[in-house]
């Protein structure tokens, strides 16, 4: 009588099996993971020991698993150029995933056609200088699905043209793509016409235009001037092959157990360490007839030299998401005309500037044009009655709110507010910081659905602020930035005291590094080019959680913002001026 087989040596329930051993240690979720505006980018860490043990086990168990063991490579978890040139030339059949952030100059020598060609996600952000090396890797993995690439040095100020129209005729696969730091060349939209399936497209510092007919705008504009001729899809979340995806059948070499042997002791000590050509012709039809009804997310973070890629919304008819940041808001109009025209299922906006010239109706227009909005960030110059409006429109979808304000004393009513012209500067000060606090009192009675609230720079009291009901009862997170804090009285506890004896304790000993609002919407992300975005009020915007209100809060301010909180018995943590208090566990199960 036969014996029946082992199930372990099928090799279709292997290799299942396969795809649950631990082989990325990703970092723990600290507490700090859980703020809105935390950026969080720690990698995982490679530990293949227990997969490395199973491939030990016979040949058949070496055959299937080894694919799994290289599917992905990223080269921060190797620090021997030797073993990197090794893995990438020896396995370079077996690789998915390639992430190349700082390669040694051994990878860099290793000729393109030597490196791996059925790539499904490849991100070359870290590598500026190597145009030519990077554009032949990337043209020869005609499978890509997801591509990172950056193409210069912002601080620098020296991108490399984009080949666009060399990327169209040989990448038809793409569903994530993100561009940093790129001059287009025109051919942009040929690119998303050949990849209908792209569901997230992020451009980050790019210059130039979308298609050459805006080129040919732009160049006629220019000569007449001078007056004569002269960027996560989930499957990307991960870094093993998924049970749902199908792989095309790939070569097993027949590698020697001593290489597999070197890895599992190098790895050990860093534990211990922690197609078809592409159309060539005329742009203006590319743009009339390409519609990306996949593309759901778009990130611009624009240059001073970009060119009109607001354009891009009128091709993106089932876009949901847009984050939209730059140095000047000139392009607001364009972006909000565009929108209303379009009118996408958009529900999530970030929009942000570092200087703004438009007043309070152009951004409340900006808010008029989006159907439903459950999610918006934004810098405003001010936070005027129109923009107030248009908001509280959306208070029965509204869940996520973060205001920036900018504190100008422009335009804060349209006008109808306004001192006459020999209003004392205390007293048009006064006004607005009155104006703001009545706008702000508006959004927090009439916005019940919002879950996490963040509010910077309105320049209020915290009496103000907390002098009425509000009616957001459901909210979990809350952050209050700029807030002026009443210097009456004195504190007569200790104010840890003070705060435990309102249910609140203080996190200390965590250092929380908050975004801009130029980053926000960008990496949740995923956006790029979040480092580019510093400046002197960047720095203020820091949250450090500290022991001690004293330096921020008398008794009375204290007190009353603590028995506010009573009321929201969701409220799982909030910010004042830079402290931070989580609920203790006692109150948040009897809540």
């Amino acid at each position: 009588m036969n014996k029946p087989p082992n199930p372990l040596d099928i090799p279709e329930i292997l290799s299942r099996v396969g795809l649950y051993i631990p082989l990325w240690v990703y970092p723990p979720a600290s507490d700090t993971a859980h703020h809105p505006r935390v950026h969080y980018t720690r990698r995982p860490r490679f530990s293949p020991k227990d997969l490395l043990s199973c491939i030990r086990v016979n040949r058949t168990w070496h055959e299937i698993l080894l694919p799994i063991l290289w599917f992905t490579f990223d080269d921060i978890s190797f620090h021997s150029a030797g073993q990197s040139v090794h893995i990438l030339t020896r396995y370079r059949h077996h690789l998915r995933i390639l992430e190349l952030s700082r390669p040694s100059p051994a990878v860099l020598a290793i000729p393109p056609h030597l490196l791996p060609q059925h790539l499904v996600h490849l991100d070359l952000s870290g590598l500026v200088d190597h145009t030519h090396w990077t554009k032949a890797l990337v043209l020869q993995n005609t499978r890509l699905q997801s591509l990172r690439w950056k193409g210069g040095d912002f601080h620098r100020d020296n991108y490399r043209t984009l080949d666009a129209l060399a990327m169209s005729k040989q990448l038809r696969r793409l569903q994530d793509l993100q561009l940093e730091c790129w001059n287009l060349d025109g051919c942009l939209l040929k690119l998303l016409r050949q990849n209908p399936r792209i569901r997230r497209l992020a451009l980050d510092f790019v210059t130039g235009e979308i298609c050459q007919s805006h080129a040919r705008r732009k160049d006629r504009r220019q000569y007449h001037n001078k007056g004569g001729g002269g960027q996560g899809l989930i499957f990307f979340a991960t870094r093993a092959p998924q049970p749902h995806v199908d792989h095309e059948d790939d070569e097993h070499d027949e590698d020697d157990l001593a290489d597999q042997e070197d890895l599992s002791d190098d790895n050990n000590h860093n534990d211990d360490n922690d197609s078809d050509d592409g159309d060539d012709g005329d742009d203006d039809n590319v743009k009339d007839d390409i519609q990306m009804t996949e593309l759901t997310s778009l990130t611009v973070c624009k240059d001073v030299e970009s060119g009109a890629l607001e354009e891009l919304i009128r091709v993106c008819p089932a876009l949901e998401e847009l984050s939209w940041m730059g140095s000047r808001d000139t392009d607001l109009r364009r972006l909000t005309a565009n929108l209303r025209e379009c009118r996408p299922p958009l529900s999530v906006l970030t929009y942000s500037t570092v200087d703004a010239s438009e007043d309070d109706s152009a951004y409340a227009a900006l808010i008029a044009s989006v159907p439903r909005l459950v999610e918006l960030q934004i810098r405003v110059p001010s936070l005027g009655d129109r923009f107030t409006d248009a908001l509280i429109q959306h208070a029965s979808t509204l869940e996520i709110l973060d205001l920036r304000i900018m504190n100008g004393n422009n335009d804060t009513n349209d006008g109808n507010n306004s001192g006459s012209a020999t209003s004392s500067p205390a007293s048009s000060t006064s006004a607005y910081g009155q104006s703001t606090s009545n706008n702000l009192r508006r959004i927090l009675t009439h916005c019940h659905r919002v879950t996490a609230l963040s509010i910077d720079g309105s320049q209020c009291g915290i009496f103000d602020l907390f002098s009425f009901k509000w009616a957001c009862l459901h909210l979990r997170r809350l952050y209050l930035i700029g807030l002026h804090s009443a210097a009456r009285g004195k504190l007569l506890l200790p104010e840890n005291e003070l705060a435990e004896k309102f249910g609140w304790m203080p996190t200390a000993g965590t250092r929380v590094e908050v975004e801009t609002a130029a980053e926000i919407g960008a990496g949740v992300g995923a956006g790029m080019g979040s480092e580019h975005q510093e400046s002197a009020e960047d720095e203020q915007s820091g949250v450090h959680v500290e022991n001690s209100l004293a330096h921020l809060a008398s008794i009375g301010s204290l007190q009353g913002l603590l028995r506010h909180l009573e009321t929201l018995t969701h409220l799982q943590s909030f910010v004042l001026n830079g402290v931070e208090y989580r609920r203790t566990f006692r109150l948040c199960m009897g809540a």
